[in-house]
């Protein structure tokens, strides 16, 4: 007996449980397509004409490290600049009986 009469019998053996395999792996399949394509709906969207004008300039070595406060009237003076808006980053920690949660975010200098 070769291992594909063997497979190709066991499978048929019980037509209920091989149907019922075969319909939980097409179910799985199609609800994983759905989800993709629910999550390129929210998530993969073009943006408004004004996002796509935004630029962000950061520090080459992370974001926690600042730019020179100089760069700020070097980049103001590119033409095209409406607004210069500097962020610093924070990263905060929330206390509470749990182990520490960071909460890092982006903060507006003011």
């Amino acid at each position: 007996m070769t291992l594909s009469l063997f497979v190709t019998k066991n499978a048929f053996r019980n037509r209920l449980r091989s149907g019922l395999t075969i319909l939980s792996v097409a179910f799985s399949l199609l609800l994983l397509t759905l989800m993709m394509t629910v999550w390129r709906s929210f998530y993969l969207d073009k943006g408004s004409d004004e996002s796509a004008q935004r630029l962000l300039t950061r520090h080459k070595v992370s974001l926690a490290n600042f730019l020179p406060g100089f760069y700020r009237e070097r980049i103001r003076s590119v033409p095209g600049v409406v607004h210069v808006v500097p962020y610093s980053w924070f990263g905060g920690s929330i206390r509470t009986k749990r182990p520490r949660i960071s909460s890092p975010s982006l903060a507006p200098i003011r």
